[in-house]
């Protein structure tokens, strides 16, 4: 009888295994979206399916080894939805409302962060309308306490994050999950979280993007040489930052259109007039998109030093650049000194340093 049993037992157990997911498959349901082809691309850039969408529809099918972040596109990468890939089936509905994926255990699990943000996104536009309201009314009271409400549902939010990552740190959703935030927070912070994760979310692509923005950080750390740039001048010609010769260099980023950065100019240029003959170097680059903007706020804040443009952001992007005005301070070997200095501590550090 425990033979017959085990017999029994086996061939159900054959027949399970038959019945396993095989592979993926992906339904996807759209309006708005003109027919034509539909791409499955991995965070490698390998195109891991093809279906042809009609009438909105389209099945896309295939097989991957490990789970991975996965991307529906079109041929012209419009209309991007990642994926939680396994194989596993999967449901998408997408409209010009919302965007909607189904299925499987790391979709599921991509679905609980993103529902935490949801939350976070609708209690900060309630709040903000209320604001707005009560700063009509001149009501500071209740300006001062919806801002401290809005403190308090962001800190919970980031609680249940940070315990949804604990809990499932080794898996490639939450290292994809701190990608999505990476360029916002501090080093500190992406490190904290970083260090969560285990060793299959580290080695996976989002961990291993986490783990080069991390060294991109260190590299900008006091004691490294800045990273060198070219960029156009004012009078068209091009300029390196390694290029301009000074004992001290202040590497200024900037904008016409930031109140607080044309606020800090008249500091700057009495800096460099007090200083110039000494050895200090300035070089601004400005964040502008039109160039006659850029050139006329230099002409108004008598910034007379060497300039350069960057309209698409990417020296912006090399420094990790969250805001301006940001100041770094360079020595002659273009070895950074100092970042984020202003004002009377920015003048002190380099009447400190010209002296030596």
């Amino acid at each position: 009888m425990n033979k017959i049993l085990g017999i029994i037992m086996l061939v159900m157990g054959v027949s399970m295994t038959g019945m396993a997911q095989e592979g993926f498959k992906i339904t996807a349901q759209t309006q708005g979206m003109a027919d034509g082809k539909m791409y499955l691309i991995s965070d490698a850039a390998d195109t891991l399916a093809i279906a042809d969408m009609v009438n909105g529809a389209f099945v896309l099918t295939g097989k991957v080894d490990v789970g991975q972040v996965a991307y529906i596109m079109t041929a012209d990468r419009k209309g991007v939805i990642p994926v939680m890939l396994e194989n596993a089936e999967f449901n998408v509905t997408a409209n010009a409302q919302m965007v909607y994926v189904e299925g499987g255990a790391m979709q599921s699990l991509y679905n609980d962060f993103q529902s935490i943000n949801a939350s976070l996104l609708q209690e900060r536009k309630r709040l903000e309308k209320e604001m707005q309201a009560a700063m009509q009314e001149q009501n500071q009271m209740k300006a001062q306490a919806l801002n401290q409400q809005y403190g308090q549902f962001m800190k919970r939010a980031q609680e249940a994050e940070m315990n949804l990552l604990k809990a499932n740190n080794n898996t490639f959703v939450a290292a994809y999950v701190i990608t999505q935030s990476m360029q916002q927070v501090s080093p500190e912070f992406l490190k904290e979280r970083y260090n969560l994760l285990g060793d299959e979310a580290k080695a996976s692509a989002s961990g291993m993007a986490i783990a080069d923005m991390i060294a991109r950080y260190e590299m900008l750390e006091p004691g490294h040489v800045a990273p060198n740039f070219i960029t156009q001048t004012v009078e068209g010609d091009t300029i390196s930052l390694h290029g301009l010769k000074g004992k001290v260099k202040i590497l200024d980023f900037w904008a016409s259109w930031c109140a607080p950065c044309r606020q800090e100019a008249p500091n700057l240029v009495k800096l460099y007039k007090n200083y110039r003959g000494k050895g200090l170097e300035i070089f601004s680059v400005s964040l502008d998109k039109k160039p006659q903007d850029w050139t006329k706020a230099i002409s108004e804040d008598g910034m007379i030093w060497k300039h350069g443009i960057d309209p698409n952001s990417q020296i912006a992007g090399l420094y990790c650049l969250k805001s301006i005005p940001c100041m770094i301070l360079l020595d002659e070997n273009n070895r950074i000194i100092a970042k984020n200095l202003r004002g009377a501590q920015l003048q002190k550090k380099v009447a400190e340093l010209l002296k030596k």
